[in-house]
């Protein structure tokens, strides 16, 4: 059968059309592999949810406990709250947990109830937690979004998770390393959107960990009552004094989070790989970009409790240019390790006495190749723990080191949000380090993820290549020949 003058044109320019929309199906499936972005509709998801890890806190929870919800009728947390607490306790029936007796008082419509409620621990609207003789309240604004207008259920499931935690535990005190090494970089305080660590500092506080400044350069010593030390973004070196007092106190078993800035070794080089851990001088380049410009990375080792259930989730990490580390040669002349983001290997150290240090890849992200560095795969943090080589069941407290090759990572940029896994990363570090049980793993609700695996890639390529265009032109020759 011969096709008229006029049906050739007519599927010529089908075939035409059908190209140019695989040409696109092609340019945009190559952009979002490429850029993988992330849209956060956190704040406008609805339907309350509870967590693993709040599911886990109800299991390991007991007795009666009571949850005051006062909020005025007209702010934006009351209903959904409301359905999120009765959420809690229908979550907390279904695992055997503890009995939650639920409390909802406006404090417009019923004054007498809100003020027996603020006499009890209420410092204004919010949640009332009790169990015991034990009291944690939870501010209307942990409810809401950064910005305070909008309910925000990812930071209300939190909240309500952290609050149930601290019934049960007591609060953990976090020394912030300030003057000297880390003169004159943002203060834990800081509200700046983009530098600040206020969202780091919210996030810690609701995990019942206390936030103290200290200053090796005046003290010479760090307190007792100091469970883990954070030295983020040092902007000046370690003096020597201050060096060896970080040392001695990291050999008793002390707990130290790093996170490095953008150049320099802040004194900090040595006793680091003393530790098992080197420092690259240069920044890396990250070849996977998100659409904000900042390099994203799912290279999380699932064999450790601070990346473990974030590699569950399938979160990712952001960094904007992280310093890489690699396994160093300690003072004992041990072999360099191969560096690997699924394997943990044991090095000897020459600060710690007590036996090996365990050193863990936590983060790796793919870079772009230079002369300098070829490789196309940078570690950017680890975990060093001392006493590996000796018994679970003897007296021994383990010095614990986290280094993260970028200070950025912590600050309000990424953790005022949930498009990425920092904030969760960034608690379950000190988590670990000061021994909480658990994991403050919380990012993936409400966050649409546009990015694909290679394979999920090349399924998605076939499809919008080959199947969608082949079944287009079989309708359309089957509907050509059909009319004639």
């Amino acid at each position: 059968m011969r096709l008229s003058k006029g049906q050739r044109k007519w599927f010529l320019g089908a075939l035409v059309c059908v190209a140019l929309a695989a040409l696109a199906a092609i340019l945009a499936d190559t952009l979002l592999a490429r850029l993988r972005p992330t849209l956060d509709l956190s704040a406008y998801c609805g339907e309350p949810t509870v967590s693993e890890r709040g599911r886990t806190t109800l299991m390991e929870t007991s007795g009666t406990l009571s949850v005051a919800c006062v909020l005025p009728s007209e702010s934006p947390a009351a209903a959904p709250i409301g359905l999120l607490l009765r959420k809690f306790a229908q979550v907390s029936r279904e695992v055997a947990g503890a009995t939650i007796e639920l409390e909802y008082v406006d404090p417009r419509e019923d004054a007498g109830a809100a003020a027996r409620i603020m006499a009890q621990g209420a410092n204004g609207p919010g949640l009332l937690f009790r169990q015991a003789g034990r009291r944690v309240f939870v501010p209307e604004r942990d409810l809401l979004t950064a910005q305070g207008s909008v309910y925000d259920p990812v930071e209300a499931e939190t909240a309500v998770t952290a609050a149930l935690m601290r019934l049960s535990a007591e609060g953990v005190t976090v020394g912030w390393l300030t003057e000297g090494a880390a003169e004159g970089q943002p203060a834990y305080a800081d509200t700046d959107p983009m530098d600040g660590f206020s969202g780091f500092r919210r996030a810690l506080e609701r995990e019942g960990i206390r936030i103290v400044p200290v200053s090796l350069q005046e003290a010479r010593e760090i307190p007792e009552s100091v469970s883990a030390l954070l030295i983020m973004g040092p902007r000046h070196d370690l003096s020597t004094a201050e060096r060896a007092c970080l040392a001695e106190w990291l050999d008793r078993g002390g707990r130290l989070l790093c996170a490095l800035p953008p150049a320099g070794d802040l004194g900090l080089s040595p006793l680091l790989e003393d530790w098992g851990i080197r420092v690259e001088a240069t920044p890396r380049v990250p070849s996977r970009n998100g659409a904000d410009g900042t390099g994203l990375a799912d290279r999380l080792t699932d064999n450790h409790p601070i990346t473990r259930e974030l590699t569950e989730g399938g979160a990712q990490v952001a960094f904007v240019a992280p310093r890489a580390l690699r396994m160093a040669t300690t003072d004992h002349g041990t072999p360099t390790a191969t560096q690997s983001t699924d394997a943990t290997t044991t090095l000897r150290t020459g600060s710690v006495d007590h036996g090996s240090v365990t050193v863990t890849p936590l983060v790796s992200i793919d870079t772009l190749p230079t002369e300098t560095l070829p490789e196309r795969v940078a570690t950017v943090m680890m975990a060093a723990e001392s006493g590996s080589g000796m018994g679970a069941d003897l007296a021994f407290h383990r010095g614990r080191v986290v280094v993260v090759g970028e200070s950025g990572f912590a600050t309000n940029r990424f953790t005022l949000g949930h498009a990425s896994a920092n904030r969760d990363l960034a608690v379950n570090a000190v988590r670990w380090l000061v021994e909480l049980p658990g994991s403050g793993a919380s990012s993936g609700a409400g966050v649409l993820r546009v990015g694909q695996d290679s394979r999920a890639w090349r399924l998605d390529f076939a499809i919008a290549v080959l199947f969608v265009p082949m079944t287009l032109c079989l309708l359309l020759w089957l509907a050509t020949r059909r009319h004639g």
